[in-house]
């Protein structure tokens, strides 16, 4: 290497490891609403609860899976989520690394990983610190998926059925954190079929070899849930409620619509959208003029479609985390883009140059080191003690704002739940916001439903899903705290939650409890015959 590439390779060396250590003092920030929840079923299913049966939620087992690993790991605090989202991100960027490195140079594999590293650290791409967005099923999806794609590879490269086997492999792990995940071995498989040196025998058998392997581990999760007695509860989780939910408010031109506009902001907002749309322009500008294009460009591309399917698959709602999946076929495609400025081509260097002023303007604009900087800081001051507990927290959600979740309304209701219940009382809450109540008192939940979404306006139809049916389950098992939640949502959902404590059958069920406080959002009531 010269002395230029030596300096260059250094310099995003150090920019992939600034991205990464940029995120180690998220440590110090609360759980966002999902993360509570999740965190929620690992703690009661590490008091030897049945996922489905006992503690229910619509995600397959791989979440609760990665997520009592990283309590296994790092210990059951909140700060292992971030923990584990923060090793999640050095694993895509490595896998990223060595999938570019293997298509293209090593220069442009060190950019791919700096990119990716730098420009997806959560507090500069979402609201509050981006901790609404850690450690969700796509930010394990990537990891699965790349390793798939890095097999993929090796098939093109050498049409080994050892390869192709572990492309559908990870597919399988994959599709175990979410169903749709499926959709990423057809695409790889399709690329494979494009560019790999086989014979037309030799790729049908790979093709039935990845797809019978990714059936795997659905296959084994499949028999442990029937091991367990709850492969029905499962499928009315998994399928039933899944695809209600999906179709919920679901209008095909509508969605166009939305998810169009979902696409155009990240492209003037975000540089790694920026550069990797101008990169798949200039692929489909070699591909017209060529009639071929490069392996690299057409695996991100492959990748970018399949992640635009599996979105569209998660139904009407465009949530920020199902966008994850993106970043990293982004990141090749932005790569790639940019050592066009080192290619003899002029149109490569001019698009290059473009692509580079388009992402350092972004990144100005937007002002990315003072605001990575700015969280940064107030997370290392909450780590080494210092600072207002309370105006920290409001950071995240603020505080009695009449705008629903506050990261410092939670704590406050967990300490005071936790101060006065034993390690066995059954507590209950009725919201969406606090579902981390299970976690951060470590008691169990007194019906399997974590959050009233499940129940409350439902048009699911099953008597179980319904708020008679979770009340008599109620009054039956007598937690000592019942806790209800006001929203302040405009919505029908939201509007029914805050009504809760006035329905007759809830009202029924307050008859053996007393209302003892209130915090912020948060009516608490607690049994009579329990003594403090």
């Amino acid at each position: 290497m010269t002395p230029r590439r030596d300096a260059l390779a250094i310099a995003l060396a150090v920019v992939t490891l600034l991205g990464l250590f940029a995120r180690v003092p998220s440590i110090a920030e609360p759980l966002g609403i999902d993360q509570g929840l999740l965190s929620s079923v690992a703690k009661q299913l590490s008091r030897g609860q049945t996922l489905y049966r006992d503690v229910w939620d619509q995600k397959p087992p791989g979440l609760y899976f990665a997520y009592l690993t990283a309590f296994d790991v790092f210990g059951w605090h909140a700060s292992s989520v971030a923990w584990m989202d923060i090793l999640a991100t050095a694993m895509t960027t490595l896998l990223l690394f060595s999938i570019v490195r293997r298509l293209g140079t090593r220069s442009m594999a060190a950019l791919a990983a700096a990119l990716y590293s730098a420009l997806t650290i959560p507090s500069w791409l979402y609201r509050h610190g981006g901790f609404l967005e850690r450690m969700v099923a796509e930010t394990f999806i990537v990891i699965w998926v790349a390793l798939a794609a890095w097999c993929a590879i090796q098939y093109v490269r050498r049409s080994s059925l050892v390869a192709a086997a572990a492309v559908g492999f990870w597919v399988g792990i994959a599709a175990i954190f979410k169903p749709n995940a499926a959709i990423y071995g057809p695409a790889l498989v399709l690329w494979m079929a494009l560019y790999g040196r086989h014979t037309r025998e030799r790729f049908a058998a790979a093709a039935i070899v990845a797809g019978l392997c990714s059936l795997i581990v659905p296959a084994v999760t499949m028999g442990w849930l029937w091991r367990l007695g709850v492969l029905p509860e499962a499928r009315v989780a998994l399928i039933d409620f899944n695809r209600a939910y999906v179709a919920t408010g679901f209008s095909a031109t509508g969605y166009a619509l939305e998810f169009s506009k979902a696409v155009w902001l990240r492209m003037k907002t975000d540089p790694l959208w920026a550069a990797g749309a101008v990169g798949s322009l200039l692929a489909l500008w070699d591909l017209l003029r060529t009639r071929r294009l490069d392996p690299l460009p057409a695996l991100a591309i492959a990748w970018g479609g399949a992640a635009a399917l599996v979105i569209v698959a998660n139904g009407a709602r465009l949530f920020n985390t199902y966008f994850i999946q993106t970043f990293a076929p982004l990141a090749i495609l932005a790569a790639w883009t940019l050592a066009g400025a080192a290619r003899q081509s002029l149109v490569h260097k001019a698009v290059a140059t473009a692509a580079i002023a388009l992402a350092v303007w972004l990144i100005v604009r937007h002002q990315y080191v003072p605001t990575v900087y700015q969280f940064a800081r107030a997370d290392v001051e909450q780590l080494r003690g210092r600072g207002d507990r309370a105006a920290y927290l409001d950071g995240f959600g603020g505080y009695a704002n009449g705008r629903g979740y506050s990261a410092r309304a939670n704590e406050e209701l967990f300490a005071y739940v936790q101060a006065r219940t034993s390690h066995d009382d059954l507590i209950y809450q009725f919201g969406i916001n606090a579902a981390g109540v299970y976690f951060a008192t470590d008691r169990l939940t007194a019906h399997r439903f974590m959050r009233v979404n499940e129940f409350v306006q439902s048009d699911f139809p099953d008597p179980r899903f319904q708020l008679p049916a979770v009340t008599a389950e109620l009054a039956a098992r007598r937690p000592v705290y019942l806790i209800f939640e006001k929203l302040h949502s405009p919505t029908p959902l939201g509007q029914a939650v805050d009504r809760l404590e006035q329905q007759p059958d809830v009202l029924r069920l307050l008859d053996g409890y007393r209302l003892e406080t209130r915090i912020e959002d948060f009516t608490v009531y607690r049994r009579v015959d329990v003594n403090k």
